[in-house]
């Protein structure tokens, strides 16, 4: 029984790990590249170093803003979702936000229409590794889980909404085409947790 336990914690946090680099990667190499701003928190977080480097011409790290912006979410999560599941989503939270800061963003293409579709693939098939170890990207994901396992609501439409108020507000910063191009990326991103 130890032995299975052992091997489970090791599947996990590997699925973990490989789940945070891909996001990692992708955030530096797709999303950045293309300035796009993704759904959920790493899209706050992209949208506040975004404006951060507008007005102050300063980008604060990634992983500051998005450890802020997942704590409150995260305590809620560990103490009505469940610890081990907190526990889990928060190593998916720590490690995408410092590899993030620590990895260097390669220009794959400029082209913004395949960084939108591909950058969204990507970041599909990271979170689906995360999920696959009963953990969550963060953010978002926790109050959708507290909303729905707490409250018995179906928290698809407000963080669809949430999203949108994200796109919105680079739309009107930073120029439409880059908001629309995030779409993709949002989408996707919602379309994982959903399955």
């Amino acid at each position: 029984m130890m032995k299975k336990s052992i091997c489970d914690t090791l599947r996990r946090t590997c699925l973990i790990l490989a789940g945070s680099l891909i996001m990692a990667v992708n955030l530096k190499s797709f999303v950045r590249t293309g300035g796009l701003i993704p759904g959920g928190f790493n899209g706050l977080t992209r949208l506040i170093q975004e404006i951060s480097a507008l007005l102050w011409h300063w980008e604060p790290p990634f992983s500051v803003i998005n450890f802020i912006l997942n704590a409150i979410p995260a305590i809620i999560s560990f103490k009505f979702i469940g610890k081990k599941f907190t526990l889990y989503s928060c190593l998916c939270i720590v490690l995408t936000s410092v590899l993030t800061d620590l990895i260097p963003g390669i220009a794959i293409t400029s082209d913004v229409l395949l960084i939108s579709i591909f950058g969204g693939i990507i970041n599909g098939f990271a979170i689906s590794l995360c999920l696959l170890t009963g953990s969550t990207t963060g953010g978002t994901d926790f109050i959708s889980i507290y909303l729905s396992e707490k409250k018995g609501m179906d928290a698809f439409n407000i963080i669809l909404g949430l999203n949108a108020v994200i796109l919105v507000a680079a739309g009107f910063m930073f120029g439409w085409d880059k908001a629309l191009y995030s779409i993709p990326v949002s989408y996707t991103h919602l379309r994982a947790h959903e399955t």
